[in-house]
């Protein structure tokens, strides 16, 4: 398996378990001008998750209040381990892949794994896919679930999903996890990830 610091070469053949299509992956971020990036600080994304929770209103409630009640885990990178693409060779919609990512911290430490599946619903003119997942820390799991834009966050756009505490520190909490490709050159493509829940 890959971890942090592994680079698959161009034109190499795919590690076992990992579909090679994903590989490549990043490399559609080139096909366009990249835009600016939509990155979503982490203080935002916790005073997203407070405000959904309710322990937060903008108009009358301290911000830094809020954000102590919160649980803020940022500058993760998210790296594919295993995928396998189920298409039938079709390339289209009602695609599953279903994959292993791990999450490694600033240092390289790895800090979490994440299970789930990803189901294509249209290509055109973008592809937009519905993930769901369960992730795995030390300190507990929680699981997520989104629509996102798969062709915007080839072109650098942040997309966002919701969370839901299962157990551990995250328990009974609900909040945000951000996705952005960080380094499309990588085979498979690296991700930057932040998340906070309330």
């Amino acid at each position: 398996m890959p971890d942090s610091e592994t680079t698959v070469t161009v034109g190499a053949a795919a590690p076992e378990g990992l579909d090679r299509r994903a590989l490549d992956s990043g490399q559609l971020a080139f096909q366009g001008q990249m835009p600016a990036t939509s990155l979503v600080e982490p203080r935002d994304l916790a005073l997203a998750a407070a405000a959904a929770a309710g322990i937060y209103d903008p108009a009358k409630d301290s911000a830094e209040e809020a954000l102590k009640k919160c649980v803020i885990v940022e500058g993760l990178t998210e790296v594919i381990e295993k995928m396998a693409i189920h298409d039938e060779g079709t390339h289209g919609a009602a695609a599953l892949a279903e994959y292993q990512d791990g999450f490694f911290d600033a240092d390289g430490n790895r800090v979490g794994t994440v299970i789930g599946s990803a189901r294509v619903l249209s290509m055109a003119p973008h592809m937009w896919q519905y993930h769901q997942s369960r992730t795995e820390f030390e300190g507990g799991t929680f699981e997520t679930h989104g629509v996102i834009d798969g062709t915007a966050i080839l072109h650098g756009f942040t997309q966002i999903f919701q969370l839901t505490g299962k157990t551990g520190r995250f328990a009974g909490k609900a909040g945000f996890m951000t996705l952005t490709i960080d380094d499309p050159t990588q085979r498979p493509p690296r991700y930057q990830t932040s998340f906070a829940m309330a």
